[in-house]
């Protein structure tokens, strides 16, 4: 999962199209509350990974050069 970063990436903007679409409905609030944090969680989640992809990478690019 890590090195799939147009994964990550699009795990990112589901969650942010996710909380867009949260602010502009109304619904019961335990609802709003779980999708809320489904979206958060999808953003932190592609958010770390990309930065997990990066240290990766640049950990394979230097082992390759030695």
């Amino acid at each position: 999962m890590v090195k799939n970063f147009s994964g990550l990436l699009m795990l990112t903007i589901a969650g942010i199209a996710l909380m867009r679409f949260l602010s502009d409905t109304e619904m019961e609030p335990f609802l709003k509350i779980a999708l809320t944090l489904v979206g958060l969680v999808m953003i932190l989640s592609g958010i770390i990974g990309m930065m997990l992809h990066g240290w990766v990478m640049g950990y394979e690019r230097r082992n390759k050069q030695m």
